[in-house]
C-alpha cells in the first residue's frame, strides 16, 4: 500500500507496477512505464480496470496525447530532489495538453518542493519519505509567497521590477484588506 496525499487528505492505493517484459496481470490496477505504453495502449486496456502510467524523468508526455482519456491519472517521476523535469512535464500536461485529470507526484522529492509541485499541476503525491508524510498528516504546508517562472496555472503578477519574479495576486489582496 502506498500513502496518497491529494486535497487535504490521506488515503491507501495499491497500483501494480508493471515491468518491462513482464506478463500484465489478470486483476488490479495497473501502473505501466510510458514507453511501454506507448508501445501497445490497447494491451493494457481492460474492463473494471485502471489504468495509470508512469512519466519518467526526461520522458516526452506528448506521446500520452490522445489517451489521456483512458488514464486513471499520470503518475510524473521526482527521481532525486535536484531534478526538476518532472516540474516541466506536469506543466506541458496541465498547460500545453489541457489535462485535467490526476497528476501525481513520485519518487524522492521533499517537504518544500510539494506547493511548487502543486503550482506546475501536481494534484496528488504519492509519500515515500516518513518526514514528508509526517509533515503532511500534520497539516504543515511550506509558505511560498514570490516564484521565480510564471505559469499558467495559477492568477499571479509580477513582484517588483523584474518580470520573471511573479506573486500570487490572491496573497497580494489578501495582504491590501
Amino acid at each position: 500500500m502506498t500513502k496518497i496525499f491529494s486535497n487535504g487528505t490521506m488515503s491507501d492505493e495499491n497500483w501494480v507496477l508493471i515491468e518491462a517484459d513482464a506478463e500484465v496481470p489478470i486483476e488490479g490496477d495497473l501502473l505501466v512505464d510510458l514507453s511501454q505504453y506507448s508501445a501497445s495502449p490497447e494491451s493494457y486496456i481492460a474492463e473494471g480496470r485502471k489504468i495509470a502510467v508512469l512519466v519518467a524523468a526526461g520522458d516526452d508526455v506528448e506521446k500520452l496525447q490522445g489517451h489521456l482519456d483512458h488514464l486513471a491519472h499520470v503518475a510524473v517521476e521526482f527521481p532525486k530532489f535536484t531534478d526538476g523535469r518532472g516540474f516541466s512535464a506536469a506543466r506541458v500536461l496541465r498547460e500545453q495538453m489541457e489535462y485535467k485529470g490526476d497528476i501525481r507526484a513520485v519518487g524522492d522529492y521533499i517537504l518544500d518542493q510539494v506547493p511548487l509541485m502543486r503550482r506546475c499541476g501536481v494534484s496528488s503525491f504519492a509519500l515515500t519519505k516518513p518526514e514528508v508524510l509526517k509533515a503532511l498528516a500534520d497539516g504543515e504546508w511550506p509558505e511560498v509567497t514570490k516564484y521565480l517562472q510564471p505559469v499558467g496555472t495559477v492568477e499571479e503578477m509580477p513582484a517588483g521590477t523584474r518580470p520573471w519574479a511573479r506573486q500570487s495576486v490572491r496573497e497580494v489582496a489578501q495582504a491590501a484588506e
